[in-house]
């Protein structure tokens, strides 16, 4: 992919694609790239916290004009790959599943991200790239569940209870109602990266461990944001 990207990110193509980015989200004009292989490369060197919660706005904006060139899909997911990676690891690259091996399993998880932000595109999502990472580990472990309770023969109450507790955290209206009351709270205060943190753990079910791959920041550095996202939430 990667090997790919090197000529599709710095086509003709790309070039209007990011100079049509530019003219309809502010925070992408801001980055002055001049192809989509420059713009994911700006994401993907987000070290620090200001940094990442820039990244993630970016990423947020393009999701939402993704009908504005057909390639912008196509450096979503493209900056997205690191966190996918991290996905894939805490599944055990599929280890338990109807998978040959693990780059069998990649292929899937790439498939499923492309599903989604294609599917989600246009979207406005606060949270898009905790929200697509998240959709695809869910659907990817509902996949290696049905796989292993198949194979153990398990009752169907095991089943249902493992299939719903996959659901259960993507509920959208969940996820909405918490993006939705995090939003407020940053307009009044609230660090964006401990909403970020606060949203990950509590709503869409990643573990600090998970975070702690997609970000970069040790787990430590991750419970002392949610900490301070839980006592501003609690109006302490």
């Amino acid at each position: 992919m990667n090997n790919e990207w090197e000529a599709l990110g710095r086509s003709p193509d790309a070039r209007r694609a990011a100079l049509t980015l530019a003219r309809v989200e502010p925070e992408i004009a801001d980055l002055k790239v001049t192809d989509l292989s420059q713009l994911v490369d700006r994401l993907r060197q987000s070290r620090d916290a200001c940094e990442q919660d820039r990244a993630a706005r970016v990423i947020q904006a393009m999701l939402r004009s993704s009908s504005a060139h057909p390639l912008v899909p196509r450096a979503i997911l493209q900056a997205m790959l690191p966190g996918l990676v991290g996905v894939a690891r805490r599944l055990g690259w599929g280890s338990g599943g109807e998978w040959p091996d693990g780059g069998t399993f990649f292929a899937d998880a790439l498939t499923t991200a492309w599903e989604i932000i294609t599917e989600w595109g246009g979207q406005d999502r606060s949270y898009a790239v905790l929200d697509v990472l998240s959709a695809v580990r869910c659907r990817l472990r509902r996949q290696v569940e049905r796989h292993r309770v198949a194979t153990e023969r398990a009752t169907p109450c095991a089943i249902d209870e493992e299939l719903g507790s996959a659901q259960g955290a993507l509920a959208g209206t969940d996820i909405d109602v918490l993006a939705r009351a995090l939003d407020d709270l940053r307009g009044r205060g609230l660090d964006p990266a401990d909403a970020a943190v606060l949203y990950g753990f509590r709503v869409l079910g990643l573990s600090m461990s998970e975070l702690s791959d997609l970000w970069g920041c040790s787990p430590r550095q991750l419970r002392q944001r949610h900490h301070r996202a839980v006592h501003a939430v609690c109006g302490g």
